[in-house]
């Protein structure tokens, strides 16, 4: 996809982050933008800011982990806007995680699944048949995360286990859809290439009652981008961190270079990856990642 004007462009996970700087970049190349989040305050805070801009955006309150409201969102889209060409299946939560796997409590993983996981396929199964049906130049675009994509940090097993999942959805989507030649494309997405300055790790401001953490579970110390530089700069350790608007611009400049792997480049992750892959084939033990 080559040109984004008069495109309708679906971002979920759009009131803030990578989600409304990638709204507000397709907005400002021409497409027709419909941001979707479960804050509805913030969210139609940053659509007023947008259109303010003259920009075309839209907004509407929607919960990615209820396949209900994903379709209501879907037939509202193609009720008041139109066909849908792009799908950005940005939405994720990171749960506060300082247990090991066998500590873990099934809530944690619900909630977590149900938005980085189920709201990827919730996504998929709400907009892709009307791409199909409407026949036009289409693209669907997942964000993952290079943790559980390429590595597995093992501080993070549910966000790494559920990005995991997404990867393995998203490849199985494209080449389900080139067997279908169809003229819908895939792209997954990997935020970077340095830690994005967003509200991830504050996403249990959005964690749903009856999915609440366990109240005897030991209050986790980052739940900020701040935290987390600070943490790291008393071992010693400078983090880089990168803006969602840099994430925005490189995601929508290799969508029209149609390339389905949209991860930047980085040093210390890639030899992670490698080391990793090196070990697979060698068959060798598994190595301890090191990004940092």
């Amino acid at each position: 996809m080559k040109d984004f004007n008069g495109k309708l462009a679906v971002v979920t996970g759009g009131a803030s982050g990578v989600g409304f700087a990638i709204g507000q970049a397709l907005a400002k190349q021409g497409a027709k933008v419909v941001l979707t989040d479960i804050e509805k305050d913030s969210l139609e805070n940053s659509t007023e800011l947008l259109t303010n801009q003259s920009l075309d955006v839209a907004c509407k309150v929607a919960d990615v982990s209820n396949v209900e409201s994903m379709h209501e969102l879907a037939a509202w889209c193609q009720s008041e806007h139109g066909s849908v060409h792009l799908l950005f299946n940005n939405a994720g939560v990171a749960p506060a995680e300082l247990l090991p796997i066998w500590d873990t409590k099934p809530n944690d993983w619900q909630w977590a699944y149900g938005v980085n996981v189920m709201g990827v396929l919730h996504g998929i199964q709400a907009f892709v048949p009307g791409m199909l049906a409407h026949g036009e130049e289409s693209r669907v675009i997942n964000t993952c995360s290079g943790n559980g994509a390429f590595i597995n940090l093992p501080s993070t097993p549910i966000y790494t286990s559920s990005k995991a999942s997404v990867s393995s959805i998203t490849e199985v989507l494209k080449l389900q859809l080139e067997q279908a030649e169809s003229n819908v494309k895939v792209s997954i997405l990997f935020p970077g290439p340095h830690t994005v300055r967003t509200k991830l790790f504050s996403a249990e401001r959005n964690r749903p009652e009856d999915l609440a953490r366990d109240p005897n579970a030991p209050e986790h110390p980052i739940s900020s981008v701040e935290d987390m530089l600070e943490m790291m700069s008393s071992m010693g350790i400078e983090m880089e961190t990168t803006e969602p608007e840099e994430v925005a611009s490189f995601c929508l400049a290799q969508i029209k270079n149609e390339k389905y792997w949209i991860n930047p480049f980085n040093e210390k992750s890639e030899q992670a990856f490698k080391d990793r892959v090196e070990s697979i084939i060698s068959r060798s033990d598994l190595p301890n990642p090191n990004i940092f």
